[in-house]
This record gives structure tokens, sequence and C-alpha cells, in this order.
């Protein structure tokens, strides 16, 4: 008689990376966990946006900005064939300010790792020694509702001494994360390395980029209601861009982002985010921003190439009556 382990449905299994868990899963919608769980499982398939649609019951448009979400938080990459799952950890991309060309998201200061927290008896030492500190502790349990477990005390700690933020600033910080709904430590800890790395570190500076922060949200927010989008989860950087920049830098009407969605939908078939950005482009270069600007250079357009039509049928029917008028004649005639 031969024993074997019966392991059941562990006799299959796939990895799944630690910062999934570690970094995304509070962020991550479940349509995005979804996508990712189907590409980790089929990594060696050329994974498109219509398979992976098919074998999750999501759909395609949700498909593309979870795919989208992923791509940023280095998760996933898009090869020749198709999707797989990144093998480094290299930073996404990001749209630069007209959108037509993308550029490296510079590296941070440090990478978040619980590994470098300081330990208790350093931040109980650091507290007792800076009053400033010791009281940015006091208001962080009051912005976030809960007592502080060691671990934030250390990140707080780690964000002042080792990122170089003003305890002003990282007050600034928690109770902006609050009022978004992100008020936990893991995204106050990614938001303060980013604005180190970005020289955020006073309260004039901290100030504006909530400003703009904000600006930004509530443009996605304007857009995402009227191209009816509510709903598909986190947005991503490439979505918040382009709709700051649309709303905020183009300052097009909700008139006009509409009908460039709807003529993007009419033309693709389909919700593409780029094409309407191309749309929006070529209409902010030509200076179009009212429907009654644009329906006459929609006619302007139109009666020029009208135009060029008539000139063209001329030009071949003057081609034709010419050819057929040569070989009416002889050459051999008297």
């Amino acid at each position: 008689m031969s024993y074997k382990i019966n392991l059941g449905a562990w006799g299959s299994v796939f990895a799944v990376p630690s910062a999934l868990v570690d970094s995304h899963l509070k962020l991550a919608t479940e349509s995005q966990l979804k996508v990712l769980l189907y590409i980790l499982r089929n990594s060696e398939s050329d994974n498109s946006v219509d398979s992976i649609s098919k074998a999750t019951l999501v759909h395609p448009d949700e498909v593309k900005n979870a795919v989208d979400f992923w791509i940023e938080r280095g998760l996933v990459s898009s090869g020749d064939s198709g999707l797989i799952v990144s093998q480094d950890k290299g930073d996404a991309a990001v749209y630069s300010s007209n959108q037509e060309t993308s550029k490296e998201v510079k590296p941070k200061t440090r990478a978040i790792s619980r590994a470098q927290r300081p330990d208790p008896m350093f931040v109980s030492r650091r507290l007792t020694e800076d009053n400033a500190l010791a009281s940015l502790m006091d208001e962080a349990q009051i912005a976030l509702s809960k007592p502080l477990s060691s671990g934030d005390t250390a990140t707080l700690v780690m964000l002042h001494d080792t990122d170089g933020l003003p305890c002003e600033v990282l007050a600034l910080l928690i109770h902006y994360c609050v009022s978004i709904g992100k008020g936990n430590m893991r995204t106050i800890e990614r938001m303060g390395i980013a604005w180190a790395s970005e020289g955020v570190l006073t309260m004039e500076a901290a100030e504006q980029k909530i400003m703009r922060l904000s600006q930004s949200n509530n443009a996605w927010t304007r857009v995402s209601k009227l191209f009816g989008l509510k709903n598909i989860g986190t947005p991503t950087k490439a979505q918040l861009s382009f709709a700051d920049v649309w709303c905020n830098d183009w300052k097009f009407s909700d008139d006009m982002l509409l009908e460039a969605y709807e003529r993007c939908v009419d033309q693709k078939g389909e919700y593409n985010i780029k094409y309407i950005n191309g749309i929006l482009l070529k209409w902010y270069n030509a200076s179009i921003f009212n429907l009654d600007d644009l329906h006459k250079a929609d006619e302007n357009g139109a009666k020029s190439q009208k135009g060029k039509k008539f000139m063209q049928d001329s030009t071949e029917r003057h081609a034709s009556y010419d050819l057929k008028t040569f070989e009416s004649k002889s050459l051999f005639k008297d």
C-alpha cells in the first residue's frame, strides 16, 4: 500500500505578490482584483481585454481601467502580444501635461517598507525630546478617530525624521487623507513620501498641493459623471491627469466634454480616453470652446471637403474629355 498527501484544491496553486496585500488591497475594487487574479493565474498566456472580460464577466471598459490601475502600480505590464505579469519594480509611466508623450516617474526618496521603521525605544525617546512631534501624535489620533499603534507612531516619526516633513505639514496631510476617505497609515505614508520627493515641505506648498489634488479629483468626478463612469472604482493616474487638463487647464464645458465622448463612441464603438483626449486637443488647438463654434467649424470643414471633391471630379471629367477628343482625331487624315 502506498500513501500520499491529499492536497485537494491545493494541488494547483499560483503565486500572488505580497505587494497586492501589503500596499493595494484596501484601494483595489472587486473588478480590479478579479482582473489581476486572472492575469496571475494565466501569466504564461497572451491575455487580452476580451479574454479577461469573458473569463471574469467584467465589462471591457472596466477591464481596461483595472489593467491601467495595476500597470501604474508595477504589477502588470503590456507586452507585444498581451498583458503579462511585471517582473521588475520600476515606476510606471505617467502622462505629461499635453498628454501626447509620457515620462517616467522620478524615483522616490525611499520605498515603503516596514523593516525600515524605527524601534519603539527610539520612538519613545524622540517623543520625549520633541514636544511638537508628541503633539502631532495626539492630533493624528483625533483626526483618525483611533489610537495609534506602535507601527503608526513609528511611521509618522520616520516621515518627520527621514523624509523631512515638518509636523504641521504632516498634520495637514493626515487631515487631507481623512477628508477624501483614505485615513489609513499606508496612504498617509505613501503620500508623505511623494510629498517629500516633490519638495512639499512648507505649509504654503502643502496647501497648494492639496488644492491641486482637490481640483484633479473634482475634475474626474465631473468627467466620470458626464461619461457615466461613476462605478468603475478608483481612478487611475491617467484618468485623473486627463480630466485635470480638460477641466482645469483647457477649461472645456460639460457640453463640449460630452460631445467629445459621443463622437468617440460613434467612431470607435467604445469609450477610449486617449481618443477623447485627441478630439479635445484638436479643438483646444483650434480655439473651439463651445458648440456654436464647433458646428461652424464642422460646416466649414464639410464645405471644404465638398469643394475639394468638386475640383477633383472636374479635373477627372476634363481629362476624360481631352482623351476622347484626341482619340477621335486620325493622325493620317488629310
